[in-house]
């Protein structure tokens, strides 16, 4: 099943992002995601956090109670930690990370850290940029990125756990041998036929390249 989770912070342009959507069963919001979240036109099912990031708070009375779980500011978990519990909960498998962009770093770095984590995004939409998660652990273990200028940086990285090893096809530098293990990555790559494909065979691997038009992703398992 696939759902969504908006969450704070800089988001998509709905207009762009709104192919990617395509398919969700269930969305939460996490906070001050739930004004992205309205701003796409969805109605969430469920809205997590602290809400101290929603300038008012008279919009959350639009939802019943049960659509709205409100936890207090010195919590053990951040409002996104808490957004993709409640999808897990829900028997989410493949779970799309909306907002997240801008802001304070070490908001970005608890972000990124998800990844590292046995249950993640599949991918993270955020203000300009996609991320796709594949390999372990996610819903796919290859990828293909098309509709890519062939201008457009794609960068690659290593998520979770070692060891990690993936092949790809049709970037500029070959990515096959790349030490990830040492802390290697693909940092503005490029597509120079406007496609790309990662083929993980270890660990997990997560593709970054800009948000817009036509562009498409295929997953395989």
């Amino acid at each position: 099943m696939r759902g969504i989770l908006f969450t704070g912070g800089g988001a998509p342009d709905p207009a762009l992002a709104a192919r990617l959507y395509q398919g969700y069963r269930y969305v939460v919001a996490a906070d001050s995601g739930l004004l992205a979240c309205e701003r796409a036109g969805i109605m969430p099912d469920l809205i997590v956090g602290d809400m101290d990031s929603i300038p008012n708070l008279e919009s959350l009375s639009r939802y019943s109670a049960d659509r709205v779980r409100v936890w207090p500011r010195d919590k053990d978990y951040t409002d996104t930690e808490l957004a993709l519990g409640a999808l897990k909960d829900q028997g989410v498998d493949e779970v799309i990370l909306v907002g997240g962009g801008g802001g304070r770093i070490d908001h970005f770095l608890a972000l990124r850290a998800l990844f590292d984590r046995p249950y993640c995004p599949a991918l993270w939409i955020g203000d300009e940029s996609v991320c796709v998660a594949v390999g372990t652990g996610t819903p796919s273990s290859s990828s293909r990125i098309e509709g890519l200028s062939p201008d457009n940086p794609v960068s690659v990285f290593a998520a979770g756990n070692a060891p990690h090893r993936a092949t790809g096809s049709g970037f500029h530098w070959d990515i096959s041998a790349l030490a990830w293990d040492s802390g290697e990555y693909s940092l503005s790559n490029r597509a120079d036929a406007g496609s790309v494909s990662i083929t993980v065979t270890e660990g997990r691997f997560f593709l970054v390249f800009p948000l817009a038009q036509g562009i498409a992703i295929t997953r395989t398992r």
